[in-house]
This record gives C-alpha cells, sequence and structure tokens, in this order.
C-alpha cells in the first residue's frame, strides 16, 4: 500500500469519524432537548399540583374563617340573647313593682268609690238605714242581691213590675208589661 492510500484510508476514517461524531452530537443534541422539554412539563405538572393545592389551600383557610365567623356571630347571638334575657328580667321586676304600685292604687280608688257611694246614700232620702248598712250585713263586700233592696245603689230605685220581678227605671211601661216584648 502505497502512502497515498494509506493517507486517503486515514482522511476516510477520520472523516467517518468526524461525521460520526457530528451525528452522536447532533443525536445527543435532540436527546438533550428532548430530555429538557420532558423535563419542563414535569415540573409544570408539578407547579400546576402546587397551584391546585396551594387553592385548595386557600378554599380550606376560607372555610375555616368563615367557620370562625359563624362560631363568633352564634356567640354574639348568645350575648345578645343573655342580654335581651336580664332586659326582659329587669322589665318584669319593674312592671311587678307596676303591677303592685297598680293595685294598690286601684284599691285606694276603689275605697274612695265605696266612700263616695256611702256618702250618697247618706244624704239619698229614698235609701233606706237598711240599704245603707246592707253590704255590711252581707259576708265579703258584696251588696245585698237586687232581690232584697228596693233601691239599687248604683242604678236608682228598682221598680217592682206587680209580678215579683224588680227591674230598674229605665224600662218602659211597655217593657214592664209584658218582659218577653224586647226579646229579652
Amino acid at each position: 500500500m502505497d502512502t497515498t492510500t494509506l493517507i486517503w484510508v486515514v482522511v476516510a476514517v477520520v472523516a467517518v469519524l468526524v461525521i460520526a461524531g457530528i451525528v452522536i452530537g447532533l443525536v445527543a443534541r435532540r436527546r438533550s432537548t428532548a430530555h429538557r422539554e420532558a423535563q419542563h412539563r414535569k415540573a409544570e405538572e408539578i407547579r400546576e399540583k402546587a397551584r391546585e393545592s396551594e387553592i385548595a389551600a386557600q378554599e380550606r383557610e376560607a372555610e375555616a374563617a368563615r367557620a370562625r365567623a359563624d362560631v363568633a356571630a352564634a356567640t354574639a347571638d348568645a350575648e345578645r340573647a343573655k342580654a335581651d334575657a336580664a332586659r326582659a328580667e329587669v322589665e318584669a321586676r319593674r312592671r311587678q313593682g307596676d303591677i303592685a304600685e297598680h293595685e294598690a292604687d286601684a284599691a285606694e280608688r276603689r275605697a274612695e268609690y265605696e266612700e263616695s257611694l256611702a256618702k250618697a246614700d247618706e244624704i239619698d232620702p229614698l235609701v233606706s238605714d237598711r240599704e245603707r248598712t246592707a253590704p255590711a250585713d252581707h259576708a265579703g263586700d258584696e251588696p245585698a242581691p237586687a232581690a232584697d233592696r228596693r233601691y239599687d245603689r248604683h242604678d236608682g230605685p228598682l221598680i217592682d213590675t206587680g209580678e215579683g220581678d224588680r227591674t230598674d227605671r229605665t224600662d218602659t211601661r211597655t217593657d214592664r208589661r209584658d218582659p218577653g216584648a224586647t226579646g229579652a
């Protein structure tokens, strides 16, 4: 073999090696790029899952905050109810005092009323002594029954219809003759 052939063989081998190196470099670059892209996709998937986790965490935090607010509102409602109950109790006690005061005032006015009626009975010539003492003769403060009195202390003289019934003086002659005529 001569040297020229040998040089050509070496140049061919070197050329093949250079071409092989270039091809291997290109293939390695493509693999590297594909590997980077795969890693990038994987990183994006991890980021997306992290975002979803963050959103879920924020939702849980919002639910916790809402629950805290509900508890605070329920506590405030309970406190408000306690305050209303205390206010109602105070109002009830105040009204109890008012009731006692009103009852005492009513008893005083009733006594004044009875005293005024007694004075009126004393100066009324149509009221007999028996009728003046009739309320005292009966148990309690009840006046004598109308059938036992000739005079109704509050309305005026009772009128005897002749049939054993007594009516007050506001009825008419027709009513006295026929008590059923008025529809009563």
